[in-house]
């Protein structure tokens, strides 16, 4: 997908289906985390032109990703939502009346929850990109894709306008609103 926020439109709905046992950040990490290899490598893949590597493969999603996310849910996103709670009087720190600052309780639903995520990326990407390398590195050289149409643009709009749709209207219902699962 073209743009890297755009996958949360996948990955929230994911959490709201078990929010008590998945991991917010985890979840929303997990799907940008493979995106973190694109601006070095256009600078270093000049020969294919192709800026998708590890990151963007099953064996990455697996692995590295996981590692990565975990990294971040654990060691950056804490300390920068303490210093966020310590400055502000508006509760940014709340999606859904949780606070997605906070390190995971469970390790194991947390590395599920940026499973979830890094692989959904790899696989979303399947449909908007003509250039995947989920076999990284076996196939440096191999397109694997399941582009819809005709024109990569067409197929990639299919899913980017309801990935957008679903990310804003959640986005902008339940951040720093609390959750109402009668309603």
């Amino acid at each position: 997908m073209p743009l890297t926020p755009l996958h949360l439109g996948f990955a929230w709905p994911v959490w709201f289906l078990n929010r008590k046992k998945l991991h917010f950040m985890s979840l929303t990490m997990g799907p940008m985390v493979p995106d973190l290899e694109v601006l070095p490598m256009m600078f270093v893949e000049t020969a294919s032109g192709h800026a998708r590597g590890l990151m963007h493969s099953y064996l990455g999603a697996l692995t590295f990703d996981v590692l990565v996310t975990m990294l971040f849910v654990f060691f950056i996103i804490p300390p920068i939502g303490i210093w966020m709670k310590r400055r502000s009087k508006e509760k940014w720190h709340l999606f859904a009346g949780v606070d997605v600052t906070r390190p995971p309780k469970d390790l194991m639903w947390a590395l599920a929850s940026a499973l979830i995520g890094t692989v959904s990326h790899v696989t979303i990407d399947l449909f908007t990109h003509t250039y995947n390398p989920i076999f990284w590195p076996n196939n440096l050289q191999v397109e694997y894709n399941i582009i819809l149409f005709d024109d990569v643009l067409t197929s990639t709009l299919i899913f980017v306008v309801p990935m957008f749709i679903i990310a804003m209207v959640l986005a902008l219902r339940y951040w720093t609103r609390p959750f109402n699962s009668d309603k």
